[in-house]
C-alpha cells in the first residue's frame, strides 16, 4: 500500500536497521551524531516524497500494525529542467561533523553517474530503496513490494533499474534483473574492504510469464 508522509520517520528507522552493516552506513559518517543524521534523513525523505515520479510503498505487520518494510520508486517522469545540477548539489551539500566528506562526494557521484548512464527518466522505472526490518526479513516482504510495480512496468513495456547491494542482489536476480555494470568503492583507508561492489541491474519487461 502507498506510504503516507507521516510514515517517513518509520521509513528512516527501517532503512537504518536494514543497512546497519552496509559499508556506506559505517564509513560515510563514522563520527556523526546519529540524531543529527536521522534528522537529515527525515528531511530528505519528506522532500523526496513529493518529488516528480517518486512513490513510496509499505508493508505492515497485520497483528501489530508495525511498518515492517518499505520501497521507494521513481516512476517514468519528465525531470525538472530548472533543477540544480545534481553533481553540483552533491559537492555543495554541507555534511554534519564527523563525516568523511571526500568519501561522501565520491560515493554519491559514482551512484549518480551510474543512474545517469543507464536510466532514461521518461521511460524507465527505478527501484531506489527496498528496506525490510531485520526481524521481518526472509518472509516475502521484498517480493510483496516489488511485484505490483513490476507488473505495471510489464504492462507498459518498460525497463526497470536498480543499484543492488550484495545483500539484495539475489532477490533482484529472482525477479528478472540482470547485472549490466558495477560500482566499486575502496573503503580500505577507513578500515573496510578494498572492493565494495554495487551491481547495476536492468530488468527487461516480461510479457505474460509472471513476475
Amino acid at each position: 500500500m502507498p506510504c503516507e508522509l507521516s510514515d517517513m520517520s518509520e521509513c528512516v528507522e527501517i532503512f537504518d536497521e536494514a543497512f546497519a552493516d552496509d559499508p556506506a552506513m559505517m564509513y560515510l559518517h563514522p563520527g556523526s551524531d546519529p540524531r543529527v543524521l536521522k534528522e537529515i534523513s527525515l528531511k530528505n525523505y519528506e522532500k523526496s516524497y513529493a518529488a516528480p515520479g517518486t512513490k513510496y510503498f509499505k508493508a505492515v505487520q497485520e497483528e501489530t500494525g508495525e511498518l515492517a518494510a518499505f520501497s521507494k520508486w521513481q516512476y517514468p517522469h519528465s525531470p525538472d529542467p530548472n533543477a540544480e545540477d545534481p553533481e553540483t548539489a552533491i559537492r555543495n551539500q554541507p555534511q554534519p561533523p564527523g563525516s568523511n566528506n571526500a568519501l561522501i562526494v565520491e560515493f554519491l557521484t559514482k551512484f549518480l553517474r551510474g543512474r545517469r548512464k543507464w536510466i532514461v527518466p521518461e521511460t524507465h522505472y527505478f527501484m531506489s530503496i527496498l528496506a525490510v526490518r531485520p526481524k521481518y526479513q526472509r518472509k516475502g516482504l521484498g517480493t510483496m513490494l516489488l511485484a505490483p510495480v513490476l507488473e505495471l512496468a510489464d504492462e507498459e513495456n518498460a525497463k526497470a533499474f536498480v543499484q543492488a547491494s550484495a545483500q539484495g542482489q539475489g532477490l533482484y536476480l529472482k525477479h528478472g534483473w540482470v547485472e549490466v555494470d558495477e560500482i566499486l568503492m575502496d573503503f580500505s583507508p577507513y578500515g573496510g574492504t578494498k572492493r565494495a561492489k554495487t551491481a547495476l541491474m536492468i530488468r527487461e519487461p516480461r510479457s505474460g510469464d509472471g513476475i
